[in-house]
């Protein structure tokens, strides 16, 4: 894709990764993600477990209500290898949660998740305008913790032994990114 100045890009296209409505035919190619249970085990913030063909479009249906609640692919070269998503998006007060899941093992350690976030945050901030963005994350999941700290995101606070994950309850971290600091940060 030809370079293109950050002011002149279309939303939700950046250089390497794509951001589309999810459809139908990726289901069969979510599946593998959603059946493997160390991936689960940090992406799924409630209770972990192998979701068969009809539990994953019950779940995905719940968080692409297109209400309050957007799932995005991920693409790369036409490829999905992902998906972002928004959750529980308050107007009044201007927030959303967002999530990120490279489903495509081979495109992990890439930065394409990085790059896919950085969509979705110009998305929420200059798009939506929104004035806040915060995450989740268990608190065992370093590559996550890394990621949102590089891409601004302050720690906020943590859920004590809000997850119980193979035995052991653990603290759900609150990560966040306020629109001003987002443009200070910004080139």
């Amino acid at each position: 894709m030809a370079q293109l100045n950050p002011a002149d890009r279309l939303p939700l296209i950046g250089e390497r990764v794509r951001l589309t409505a999810l459809q139908e035919s990726d289901l069969d190619l979510l599946r593998p993600f959603f059946q493997d249970m160390a991936s689960l085990t940090y992406y799924i913030p409630t209770t972990a477990r192998p979701l068969n063909g009809r539990q994953l479009r019950a779940l995905l249906d719940d968080w692409n209500d297109g209400r309050d609640n957007f799932v995005f692919a991920v693409r790369a070269d036409s490829r999905l290898i992902g998906l972002v998503n928004l959750d529980s998006l308050d107007w009044p007060n201007s927030h959303v949660e967002i999530g990120v899941a490279l489903t495509d093992p081979g495109a992990r350690g890439q930065g394409l998740a990085s790059e896919a976030l950085r969509l979705l945050l110009d998305f929420c901030f200059a798009e939506l305008g929104l004035h806040r963005v915060w995450a989740r994350i268990i608190e065992d999941n370093s590559p996550s913790v890394r990621l949102f700290e590089s891409l601004g995101f302050s720690r906020e606070g943590a859920l004590r032994q809000h997850v119980r994950r193979r035995g052991r309850y653990r603290d759900m971290l609150i990560y966040g990114l306020i629109r001003p600091e987002r443009d200070a940060a910004k080139p």
